[in-house]
């Protein structure tokens, strides 16, 4: 099998073990709609990634702005706050204003939703890729890298012999003249 087929199977492959973990993880979020906070970040794309920078400013324990939410999230500044407002009015956020600012971070209730998410991600993702992920991306790995370990060294076999291994003596044909 040439270097191009078998990345192609492997693309294959791995998109496979993709599309069976995005349509598991779909079926999850639908079927854990049974609270508040699951069903309203669970209600829209947007609101779904809202919920990741609400988190990760917990765990960092920082504000972000509207602003600045907005540019990541290539969304509107009025419908982040207007999920500011939502969210606020929930619990799930904590908000600082000021006259001209409006930041915000999740609050410890936003943050347990979150590990009861990860959990369940967790439990999914052993279940429907049986470590095959990690697996294929391993081996497509080192097809990329012509079956070496590393991108910088060369697969040829004077280059392996001696300049990744100084320590080796290079013996030199002495000349029979």
């Amino acid at each position: 099998m040439k270097k191009k087929q078998l990345q192609n199977y492997l693309d294959m492959e791995m998109s496979k073990v993709l599309c069976e973990l995005e349509i598991k993880i779909y079926q999850e979020r639908q079927d854990r709609l049974n609270s508040r906070i699951q069903r309203y970040f669970n209600s829209t794309p947007l609101r779904n990634v809202f919920a990741r920078y609400v988190v990760y400013a917990y765990i960092v324990n920082e504000f972000y702005t509207i602003s600045f939410v907005a540019e990541e999230l290539r969304a509107t500044r009025q419908s982040i706050s207007n999920m500011v407002d939502e969210c606020e009015a929930e619990g799930w956020l904590q908000v600082e204003r000021s006259a001209n600012r409006v930041a915000f971070k999740g609050t410890e209730t936003m943050y347990e939703a979150f590990v009861g998410y990860l959990n369940a991600r967790k439990d999914l993702a052993k279940k429907v890729t049986k470590g095959r992920w990690n697996d294929l991306t391993r081996l497509a790995d080192l097809v990329e890298n012509d079956f070496t370990l590393y991108k910088h060294l060369s697969d040829e076999p004077v280059d392996i012999d001696y300049h990744s291994h100084p320590d080796i003596v290079k013996f030199q044909k002495k000349d029979k003249s």
